[in-house]
């Protein structure tokens, strides 16, 4: 019996070891045939899941030191039911997962406007990592999605007598969600009702606030480059904590939370850059050449970080101070007025003529020959005159 109970313990430990210099092995090679979930054939799903049975558990040492532990105590046990008892007693039981107390199913569904990497945690992970490609099905007319489960294996150490079940890689899931803002100084348009427009300075130091609409979104291609340089959220908590060292997947920064942050402030730099490099009246000649440019350099910049510009505009007019729109108002109307006297000079006599027989009709009276104050004070016969420069082009027309 002692000799029995020697030959067990033996094997135990040798089980033990042998665990223990499979478990990097399997590691590897469950996490590799992960990737093979993301390929678009029934053969390599299969054999992934396959994979991730065989090497993320690694049963073969555990039922040869079931054969094994079955030889040595057949004759003593004498039958099926002690051997059965036995292995259930000798063999370690169902690892614990850090979720859980066994090893369970971890699946994720990649979604049509997501792009997904699998990254296993150890060995060559630059060529061993896959990506979902989902613009293919896009090329083929086709629309991606795509489960995906997370394999699991034993940490070696990671446990008294049993060891924990840990990720054999992550996953990272990249949201590429268009977005669109209007970035205004309005409560009553807008992508917000918060003031968001632009505050910027002319030459001269005469304040300029514009509104901006733009797009932005991550084409898939750029995804890689996209999370190197805005990364992932990282999981909340103590990252000493198991729960957060061993978590499966990770999401993306949105793009969304980029340009609301980091985007704005660039576009508002680029936009500012334009506006103060004019003086106050070029700002309002050289509105679509400062458009222009912004929109060059805004998406120059952005395509470096992963991210494509889709469209960038005017959302709003140019606003300035109170005093300084109501001297420009004053400005335009006093331009007009000069531009209409010197286009009617030339019928000064007609006008006088048709001034005096227009207030003799109406007043019964001889007026003094001067011309009427305003041009809304001309007679109607110079409307019609007025009415002909206008369409001429002689005189520009006011604006609306």
């Amino acid at each position: 019996m002692l000799g029995r109970v020697a030959a067990s313990v033996v094997a135990v430990v040798a089980y033990g070891g042998l665990n223990a210099l499979l478990y990097p092995a399997g590691t590897l090679l469950s996490a590799q045939a992960a990737g093979g979930q993301f390929a678009n054939g029934d053969g390599a799903y299969l054999g992934s899941m396959v994979g991730m049975s065989l090497f993320g558990h690694l049963g073969v040492p555990a039922v040869v030191l079931l054969a094994v532990l079955a030889a040595i105590w057949w004759r003593p046990v004498r039958g099926w039911f002690g051997a059965v008892v036995l292995a259930g007693l000798l063999m370690p039981g169902g690892a614990w997962a850090y979720y859980d107390k066994t090893d369970f199913t971890e699946a994720y569904t990649i979604l049509p406007n997501e792009s997904a990497f699998w990254i296993p945690d150890a060995g060559a992970n630059k060529d061993s990592q896959s990506q979902f490609e989902s613009e293919a099905y896009l090329n083929a007319n086709k629309v991606s999605l795509k489960r995906f489960i997370v394999p699991h294996t034993k940490l070696s150490g990671s446990g008294g007598f049993f060891d924990y079940y840990v990720p054999a890689g992550r996953l990272i899931i990249v949201d590429r969600t268009p977005f669109s803002r209007e970035w205004v100084d309005a409560s009553d348009r807008g992508t917000s009702r918060l003031k968001e427009g632009f505050p910027c300075q002319s030459k001269e130091g005469l304040n300029v606030t514009v509104g901006v609409a733009l797009g932005a979104s991550v084409a898939e291609a750029d995804a890689a480059k996209y999370l190197y340089r805005f990364g992932v959220r990282a999981p909340q908590g103590d990252r000493s904590d198991p729960r957060i060292i061993f978590n499966s997947v990770y999401y993306s920064r949105s793009v969304k939370e980029v340009m609301d942050d980091f985007g704005r402030k660039k576009v508002s730099e680029v936009i500012c850059d334009q506006v103060t490099a004019r003086t106050f009246d070029q700002v309002n000649a050289d509105a679509k050449a400062i458009k222009d440019t912004a929109a060059k350099l805004i998406t120059t910049y952005f395509a470096a970080l992963g991210i494509t510009i889709d469209f960038v505009g005017w959302a709003d007019t140019f606003t300035f101070d109170h005093d300084i729109q109501a001297a420009v108002n004053r400005r335009y109307i006093a331009t007009q007025d000069e531009a209409i006297a010197a286009a009617l000079a030339p019928y000064a006599a007609t006008i006088q003529a048709l001034a005096a027989a227009q207030a003799l009709r109406d007043f019964g009276a001889k007026t003094d020959g001067r011309l009427p104050t305003t041009i809304v004070g001309l007679p109607p016969q110079v409307g019609v005159l007025l009415d002909t420069l206008l369409k001429s082009g002689v005189v520009a027309p006011a604006p609306k």
